[in-house]
């Protein structure tokens, strides 16, 4: 998937977003359980020029300059993304990308995301959180630095408060991206952590179903996955946080599969009245119609400054179609006392999300 990201500048920071991207707060995700040992200093200062003298490990100095930008993506090795948790490896990796930055090498196609969230900005995360190496906050902020001087500035106030607490947490810089540009590219990184957590989980409840449960199942999430992709489509494409609120929707429609999936394990039913059963599908045609037709009324300016186009409206709701084909065929293997009830609901979500499209 090719990067095309606009750089100008916001001052809002990425926690702003937070509740829509980082879904893995959601689940209950803890980072590290490592000893921090150094505490934050009370006096710990956002100006980058007191800590650009914070001597390097030998380590860094053993890292080789890079030809092209390096595909290891340090960031999926600290998370444990797709991958075990590897902090060596996230570390050996990241001197090689934060090289490759310095060197302004372009983004590697195989690993594009690591081009931002890697090299510095998972060093900062490393030295700060103590992940595999002594913690050297003075270091980190260097790190954090080279990443983005006006995340720090966006940072150190939280931090320090945090050091006022007995309970230390861990810090994650992306938290505090402060241009669109590395916004942009941590609400991408965000998105990875909860689709790691939801492939986790879906692996997890797919061993206590039959074969052909399962079967169904890998449907419904192929089928989930091209929905959620077709989706950003039909979400405005104006302004430079286009990205961050396309992630931002797709997450939303993430989270309400993940919900269903989970309460109709756990035999709770939907909450529908009879009446809402029997025309979830009549209203549905009747939003697409009136959505349908209020995009027909967009101007060609409109569609030049990412209005949603009524052709691409059409096209997503086929996409998902398949997508509620395929959970309706799944809910009657595996929840047939609830299956009307289960696609009632994916119908009436889908009618309240047409309403919101402009």
């Amino acid at each position: 998937m090719a990067v095309s990201l606009n750089g100008a500048a916001t001052t809002l920071p990425l926690r702003v977003y937070s509740a829509l991207v980082f879904r893995a707060a959601l689940f209950g995700f803890a980072l590290i359980s490592t000893a921090l040992g150094q505490t934050i200093p009370p006096d710990l200062s956002p100006n980058c020029s007191q800590y650009s003298s914070a001597p390097l490990p030998p380590e860094a100095e053993q890292t080789a300059i890079p030809k092209q930008f390096p595909d290891c993506a340090s960031y999926r090795s600290y998370r444990g993304i797709g991958r075990p948790r590897d902090y060596a490896k996230a570390r050996a990796c990241a001197w090689e990308e934060r090289l490759a930055q310095k060197a302004d090498l372009g983004q590697n196609p195989k690993e594009l995301n690591a081009w931002v969230v890697g090299g510095s900005l998972i060093l900062a995360d490393l030295y700060f959180n103590g992940a595999g190496v002594p913690r050297n906050i003075t270091l980190a902020m260097r790190f954090a630095c080279e990443a983005e001087k006006a995340m720090v500035e966006i940072a150190v106030p939280e931090i320090v408060k945090q050091g006022t607490s007995s309970a230390h947490e861990p810090i994650e810089f992306c938290d505090y991206a402060a241009t669109t540009f590395t916004m942009n590219f941590c609400g991408r990184y965000a998105s990875e952590i909860g689709d790691d957590l939801d492939r986790r989980y879906f692996d997890s409840i797919k061993r206590g179903m039959t074969s052909e449960q399962r079967a169904a199942f890998e449907k419904l999430l192929s089928a989930q996955r091209a929905y959620v992709d077709a989706h950003a489509s039909e979400v405005d494409h104006g302004g430079t946080i286009r990205t961050l609120r396309i992630l931002g929707s797709q997450g939303i429609l993430s989270n309400l599969f993940r919900t269903e999936v989970t309460h109709a394990e756990r035999k709770k039913k939907p909450n529908l009245s009879d009446t809402e059963i029997a025309m979830a599908d009549t209203w549905l045609r009747r939003e697409y119609s009136k959505t349908l037709e209020r995009l027909r009324m967009h101007s060609a300016e409109d569609i030049e400054f990412g209005a949603v186009k009524a052709e691409d409206l059409s096209n997503i709701q086929n996409v998902w179609e398949t997508y509620r084909d395929a959970w309706a065929a799944f809910a009657r293997l595996r929840y047939p006392e609830a299956a009307a009830r289960v696609q009632a609901e994916i119908t009436l979500e889908r009618s309240r999300l047409l309403k919101t499209i402009r």
